[in-house]
């Protein structure tokens, strides 16, 4: 009996586990919920000052080509002899996520070959934006600093609240001298079963240029989307499933109805504005830059966000789904035990009596 016992105490640990793990994978969920509509909020004003940003770097640029005496921002066009980059790297400080933080860790580690292949000498930092990636870095990579800063500092902070915070804490580090490059790897939300870990550079601004160094480690692979069609508008390959929609199952598109948020980025070809700013156009980009970069942040940390609930989502279903065929194994288990059990016994009493 003693073998009855034990195998029933293991189905009841294993029906605690699956209790758990459901419960996770609803929370889960209904993050993901709150996160995407969030997310899709936000797009509205990142395109907008995006547009604004983009039209005085344009007609920045054109004055300074002319000769004129303008000097754009050095979080735009960078200092002339970078020393020290910074490796802004974007993970949880929560687990049972899945493989959530190890993609991210993956992409920095190609991220930092990359940068000892093309100067060994170069002097590499990191900061990272949460806790569970940070104590790993820090055990994988005790010759680098790295500075973890924990999204659970003030659990009263709203995510946009942490964005201005990670930007002004860049800022203030950038101007002090303490960093001359920064790039972000992070992991971008595409729908509730797609993520995909991007790795941008963040100063100098060079989205504005139509540059990003770092797109061959990140190739745009479209498994859900054909191409555009006549209306430049992208088509679902396979049919949309409603649990998939509800839960953010659709690709992002940027509200622009024909543009998205990857068309700003292509080069553009009509001439620079011609207005006359109030004040002048470099006053109005100093005073536009901290909040584009709050804005830029907060994409990045709604994405992450989003990516991480989805993760954390999946792995607690795989997890259900396996504590689920456990359970099956091990009262298959027990109900074939008991059984021999029984018939050991009638055949004692059988021969006891001599029937």
């Amino acid at each position: 009996m003693s073998g009855l016992k034990e195998l029933k105490s293991r189905i009841r640990t294993v029906d605690s586990t699956m209790k758990i793990t459901s419960a996770m994978k609803m929370v889960s969920v209904s993050r993901l919920r709150k996160t995407h509509a969030l997310l899709q909020n936000a797009y509205p004003y990142a395109d907008e000052i995006n547009r604004m940003f983009r039209r005085l770097v344009r007609h920045l640029s054109s004055l300074e080509k002319a000769d004129q005496k303008v000097s754009l921002p050095l979080l735009l066009k960078g200092r002339p002899d970078p020393k020290v980059h910074l490796l802004v790297c974007v993970t949880s400080d929560e687990g049972l996520c899945g493989q959530f933080n190890e993609t991210v860790l993956k992409k920095f580690e190609d991220v930092l070959a990359v940068l000892r292949s093309e100067n060994p000498e170069q002097k590499v930092n990191v900061l990272c934006f949460g806790y569970r990636g940070g104590e790993i870095l820090k055990k994988k990579h005790p010759e680098l600093s790295v500075h973890i800063l924990s999204r659970t500092f003030d659990k009263n902070l709203s995510l946009f609240q942490e964005a201005q915070r990670l930007s002004l804490r860049l800022m203030d580090l950038f101007y002090a001298g303490n960093f001359d490059v920064c790039t972000a790897i992070y992991s971008a939300f595409i729908s509730a079963i797609e993520q995909k870990t991007k790795v941008e550079q963040l100063v100098p601004l060079e989205m504005f240029f139509h540059e990003n160094k770092w797109d061959f480690l990140t190739p745009d692979d479209d498994p859900v989307y054909v191409k555009r069609d006549a209306l430049g508008q992208k088509k679902i390959k396979a049919p949309a499933l409603k649990v998939l929609g509800a839960l953010g199952g659709g690709r992002l598109h940027s509200p622009l109805e024909k543009m998205d948020t990857d068309e700003l980025l292509k080069t553009s070809t009509r001439t620079a504005d011609t207005y006359d700013y109030f004040p002048d156009g470099l006053k109005l980009l100093d005073g536009i830059l901290p909040y584009y970069l709050e804005s830029y942040f907060y994409k990045i940390l709604l994405e992450t966000a989003a990516s991480e609930n989805a993760f954390r989502m999946m792995s607690m279903e795989n997890a259900s789904k396996s504590a689920s065929e456990k359970r099956s194994a091990l009262a298959k288990q027990y109900h074939r035990k008991r059984q021999e059990l029984v018939t050991k016994e009638l055949v004692e009493m059988t021969a006891a009596t001599g029937v």
